[in-house]
């Protein structure tokens, strides 16, 4: 077997779809940028890829080892404090944080905040944000998106693979600077690393005008969620939701808008 590539968002359609990729099951699966529809592995196959992914370029860890990097008692502070100020989200957090908080470790990040998929810390020395994902939580491994038989529309929470494919799609789309950071060594956490931008977010009208001018179109779909009623766009058959000002920021430094992370699927 070829070696596996370098450890690259853009890179993991090369690993889930790859003419080698065993065991192979019938259902067809598009990929962004092909034409042709390819044959992709069960759920727990396609995990398996990603975390021997990770492990063949040395980015695999423990909790433990992720803990290391943490500012035990800072993030141990910032969690009660955010667990007083909202009981209810501060309990889910400290669930979710709980494999990988050890409050003697000294290292670099710093809880910044969370929500619904992914725990945010802060390196300041690298200028990066950094987002752990992982269960338990309903996000999982990060939000899919998909059409039900009914051909209606809604959100579940992903495996490890679907998580790292729709980053990828979201990625290629919106060029944000997210990519791969570390993969726990029995895919139960996921590691991404963004560059920290400094800056505000945009009003609606502002992000509106800003995605219509890169070729996206507000769209309608059937679906039972608000969110995606309201808050979705279509471009050569890519779906966008979650498209809100809180999910985007205007950088202090050139004034440019970048996309933090929309939820992407395929039409």
């Amino acid at each position: 077997m070829e070696p596996l590539p370098p450890f690259l968002l853009q890179n993991v359609h090369k690993v889930l779809y790859s003419d080698h990729a065993s065991p192979i099951e019938s259902t067809p699966h598009h990929v962004a940028g092909s034409s042709r529809a390819r044959t992709s592995q069960p759920p727990s196959g396609r995990d398996a890829r990603i975390t021997g992914w990770a492990a063949d370029n040395l980015q695999i860890g423990s909790p433990a080892g992720f803990a290391a990097r943490l500012d035990g008692a800072q993030v141990g502070a910032e969690l009660l404090h955010i667990f007083r100020e909202t009981p209810e989200f501060g309990r889910s957090l400290a669930s979710r944080l709980d494999p990988f908080l050890d409050e003697s470790c000294e290292g670099d990040l710093r809880l910044f905040g969370g929500g619904g998929e992914a725990i945010v810390f802060y390196d300041e020395a690298g200028q990066l944000a950094i987002k752990l994902l992982a269960p338990p939580g309903k996000a999982r491994f990060g939000w899919v998106l998909e059409v039900n038989d009914k051909g209606r529309w809604g959100i579940r929470g992903g495996s490890l693979a679907e998580a790292v494919e729709r980053f990828a799609w979201f990625e290629s789309l919106f060029d944000s600077g997210l990519e791969l950071d570390l993969v726990g060594s029995a895919g139960e956490f996921l590691v991404l690393s963004q560059p920290f931008i400094a800056g505000c977010h945009p009003d609606e009208l502002t992000l509106h005008q800003w995605m219509s001018e890169r070729g996206w179109k507000r769209c309608s779909l059937p679906t039972d969620l608000a969110m995606i009623a309201n808050l979705t766009w279509e471009k050569e058959g890519w779906i966008a939701t979650d498209v809100r000002p809180e999910n985007a920021l205007i950088a202090e430094a050139d004034g440019s808008i970048r996309a933090i992370d929309f939820i992407i699927g395929r039409a």
